[in-house]
Formats: structure tokens, C-alpha cells, sequence
């Protein structure tokens, strides 16, 4: 017989991650909210900043968070001890009177916290260090006590530069062996852990521009317009698959050795022997494969399950 579904949420989800002691979801408005292992909400949501939330990452116990108001023009970074309760921060009306740099304020219950001076692309972590992108500044490597490391120049690509927004970066992705910033037209630039320095400057041959990338260990899925999405092995593209949609949510099953895709209104799992869809009446934004319940957009738990999976 099946588990009962978790407690439906009371935000509108952006995404779920995962972390040593359970789960943080992430609404799209700012709201944050720990779930035990389980899923089960603790403690009531809580908006530490009002503004919506870019980018963030999980390292250990630590979770570093990018927020931008486009209409304010302001952005904030921050990191959090998810051992602690998150604290609810300020009405949005204060930012409107608060605009010095001197006086800014910062998402309530942070460790430590910075004001930037330009949009956060991206954002990954890895080992003790995280790397972040910031538009027309460059790429920065710190530590997650907000040390940094090294910065290396805004990542370029010759050939694309006659292409309009082809060198904008999509993702920056901490894997084993490298820092890999991805750019829109197919650029991939990789940069060495310890230093910054640049390994590798290719282009992709692709048809069409990279939305996103996503990785676990040495797979990557990228997002592609019109609905694509594409295979990588790290070296070259090996399958395209076209969805119903955009994609909200992937996860890498070693198990099926493919990936399971948050969709348009479909969970779809995609490998290089195997295509199966799932259609749903909402947009999913997270999907456990191993439980087989998604989260969808309209703040509920659904059971999702292939035909061909076992209970």
C-alpha cells in the first residue's frame, strides 16, 4: 500500500533542495521552509528578505541565497546556518526608504551578508567553496565563510561575440574536475578549483541556445529552446529530446542511468535507451523518483508513478 502524501504547502513552490538533515523549499516570492526527511513542513514559512529569490546553494549545513528586485534595482547575498530557525525579515516597503549603501538592509538571521552591485546570474558549490557569476563583473570563487579565492574576468567566447546575448552565462557548474561557466550560445569555458585560471575555451554546435544545465557528476541534461532538451557527456552532445515544455526540475537516477524531468504539466524520464512521459493536470516542480511524488506548482503533493516502475 502506498505512503500517505506529505502536507501540501502553504507558498507557491519554486524549488525543493536537499540537505543533510531533510529539505528547504523555496517559494516564489522569497518564502523559505525546512521539511524533515519526510517532507513535513517545521516551523511556518518565513521570508527572511522580500524579495524574490535568484539563485541558491547547499553546502554542509550552510545555504548561500541570491536575491534581486528588478523594480528596486537591488540585490542582496547572504548565507544562512540551517541548524538555526530562518527569522522573518522586513515589509518590502522598507527597501523603498532605505537605499544607501550605508544603511541597506540585509536578510534578517544571516551569518554574514553583502550588497551587490550587479545581477547574479548563477550559482553552484562544491567541497568548501562556491562560485557565483555576476553580470558584466566577472566570476567569483569564496568560501562559504564569504572568503574569497580567486575572480577571474567576465567569461568571453570570440567566436559568439557577433551573436546577440550568445556570451550571456545560463549556469556555472562546480563539478570534480573543474568550474565550468555555460553561456547561452553554446560557450563553455573551464577553470581551475584553486585558482581560476582558464583550462578550457570551447562552442558547442548546437541548434538553437542553451536556457539552463544541469549536472550530476559526469552527466549533464541542457536546457534548450523550443522545448529541447540534450544529452552531454562532457565532451559532445549525444541525444536531443523534444518535451511539452519548459523544464522546472531535473534529478539524476544512477539506478536507470537517466534523468527524471519536472516538465510542462509532465514528469518525464529521459536516458540514452529511453523515453517515457507522465502527463499531469498541474506543473510540477519537483519529483522525488525514489518515493514517486512530485510537488506542482499549485503547492500539492501528487503521486507519480511509470507503469513500468515497482511500487
Amino acid at each position: 500500500m502506498a505512503s500517505e502524501l506529505p502536507v501540501n504547502l502553504e507558498f507557491t513552490p519554486k524549488e525543493i533542495l536537499p540537505w543533510n538533515e531533510g529539505y528547504i523549499a523555496i517559494g516564489v516570492d522569497g518564502e523559505l521552509q525546512k521539511l524533515d526527511l519526510d517532507y513535513a513542513p517545521l516551523k511556518k514559512p518565513t521570508m527572511p528578505f522580500p524579495t524574490p529569490i535568484r539563485n541558491a546553494t547547499i553546502l554542509g549545513s550552510k545555504m548561500v541565497v541570491t536575491w534581486i528586485d528588478s523594480e528596486l534595482m537591488l540585490a542582496r547575498m547572504a548565507a544562512f546556518d540551517l541548524t538555526q530557525d530562518f527569522v522573518q525579515g522586513v515589509e518590502r516597503s522598507e527597501l523603498r526608504v532605505r537605499r544607501a549603501i550605508d544603511k541597506a538592509i540585509h536578510p534578517a538571521g544571516n551569518i554574514w551578508s553583502h550588497v551587490l552591485d550587479a545581477e547574479p546570474l548563477a550559482m553552484d558549490s562544491q567541497d568548501s567553496s562556491f562560485t557565483f557569476v555576476l553580470w558584466k563583473k566577472g566570476i567569483y570563487n569564496m568560501t562559504m565563510d564569504a572568503l574569497e579565492k580567486w575572480r577571474s574576468e567576465e567569461p568571453s567566447w570570440n567566436k559568439l561575440a557577433k551573436y546577440p546575448r550568445s556570451q550571456e552565462t545560463v549556469n556555472v557548474i562546480m563539478n570534480d574536475k573543474y568550474v565550468e561557466v555555460w553561456s547561452r550560445g553554446g560557450g563553455l569555458n573551464r577553470y581551475d578549483h584553486e585558482n581560476g585560471s582558464l583550462v578550457e575555451n570551447i562552442i558547442l554546435d548546437l541548434d538553437g541556445f542553451i536556457l539552463d544545465v544541469y549536472h550530476d557528476s559526469n552527466n549533464y541534461l541542457l536546457k534548450l529552446n523550443d522545448g529541447f532538451v540534450a544529452l552531454f557527456d562532457g565532451e559532445k552532445i549525444i541525444l536531443k529530446a523534444k518535451l511539452s515544455g519548459p523544464v522546472s526540475n531535473v534529478s539524476w537516477c544512477e539506478n536507470t542511468d537517466g534523468w527524471y524531468i519536472s516538465g510542462w504539466r509532465e514528469i518525464v524520464f529521459l536516458s540514452q535507451n529511453n523515453f517515457k512521459r507522465m502527463e499531469l493536470e498541474e506543473i510540477p516542480v519537483y519529483y522525488d523518483y525514489s518515493r514517486k511524488i512530485a510537488m506542482c506548482n499549485d503547492s500539492n503533493w501528487y503521486r507519480v508513478q511509470f507503469d513500468d516502475e515497482e511500487e
